[in-house]
């Protein structure tokens, strides 16, 4: 009997050892985070940044984050023009294949909806870009515009650099 009592108890502690063995081989699957494709930047707005620069007291912000799944720019910009009875009279996303700091391109896609007054703050999403129009973004070679009554060519610009 007392043997029999042993080899039982042999029998179970080796069964409890042969299952922690294989439960502690059995890890948790570990939920990775998402890798966000999503690029985005925040940019000053300002007249020293316009080609050539102007002179305005005027500033603004634009947050612009890009989609690349859906070629689209999301965007928040708020500004205020350097003189507080000036309108705002346009707004633009600029951008060319020779595109740069330096350089004036043309309207890639207009802005509407915003504030034609002095100041404003406007949020907004863009149509789908084109693969140029995408590669361009992505290359730093497009920027904000606004215009005003006072400087039509363009009073405030942010060159669009992502991180």
């Amino acid at each position: 009997m007392k043997k029999s009592l042993l080899i039982g108890s042999i029998k179970s502690i080796s069964l409890i050892m042969l299952a922690v063995i294989i439960l502690s081989g059995c890890k948790k699957d570990e939920v990775e985070e998402p890798v966000s494709l999503i690029k985005k930047a925040t940019i000053t707005l300002s007249g020293a940044q316009e080609v050539p620069a102007v002179t305005t007291s005027g500033t603004g912000t634009a947050e612009i984050s890009y989609d690349p799944t859906m070629k689209m720019i999301t965007y928040k910009i708020t500004w205020q023009l350097g003189n507080p009875s000036a309108t705002t009279t346009n707004m633009h996303f600029h951008g060319s294949e020779t595109g740069s700091d330096l350089v004036s391109s043309g309207v890639a896609i207009g802005i509407t909806g915003f504030a034609t007054g002095s100041a404003g703050l406007l949020n907004g999403m863009t149509i789908a870009l084109t693969d140029v129009q995408a590669a361009q973004l992505l290359a730093g070679k497009w920027y904000v515009n606004i215009h005003s009554s006072t400087v039509g060519s363009g009073e405030l610009r942010g060159n669009i650099k992502f991180n």
